[in-house]
């Protein structure tokens, strides 16, 4: 398995295919909900995981310092600090858990976040984690904060962790 930096094109379209495959598809999220302007954002850096064969795996997304992360994410709930780093739109197909391509995503995006973001060798991340899926990010070292919300019908928690290098 390989993890990239979505680059091109093509890249950007085996991410938003299994983000849709997971989230429209399995979850129920509108298609509107799921594919917002922040994917075309400058700042974001969209990430797609491989398998040795080329298939497309998993995705995620990092969110810059300052872009409008709580409000127009999808997130609804105001709770998380713009001023951070901000994981989300983290997918893995349904063939694909278990592989360790969910904990691949999250290392990679985490050192892009501490090239990218870190002051003083720290950077602080947070995401938005739906309810069932809080123990893989506690297993990641994430601390759940702040009272459960529910964003596209999920119920969703607020999570941080403190990256240093």
């Amino acid at each position: 398995m390989r993890i990239d930096v979505v680059t091109s094109e093509r890249q950007f379209e085996d991410a938003l295919k299994v983000r849709f495959a997971v989230f429209v598809d399995e979850q129920g999220v509108s298609a509107e909900g799921e594919r917002d302007a922040l994917d075309d954002d400058p700042r974001t850096t969209h990430f797609v995981a491989y398998s040795e064969t080329g298939t497309p795996l998993g995705a995620a997304r990092l969110l810059a310092p300052g872009t409008d992360s709580v409000h127009g994410a999808g997130t609804g709930h105001g709770a998380m600090d713009p001023a951070h780093p901000h994981i989300g739109r983290l997918a893995v197909t349904a063939d694909a858990r278990g592989t360790g391509a969910g904990k691949a995503l999250m290392a990679a995006v985490e050192s892009q976040a501490w090239q990218q973001f870190a002051v003083e060798g720290r950077v602080r991340i947070e995401l938005s984690a739906q309810e069932h899926a809080i123990p893989f990010y506690e297993r990641l070292g994430y601390a759940v904060y702040g009272e459960r919300y529910l964003d596209e019908g999920i119920w969703h928690r607020d999570a941080y962790k403190d990256v240093t290098g």
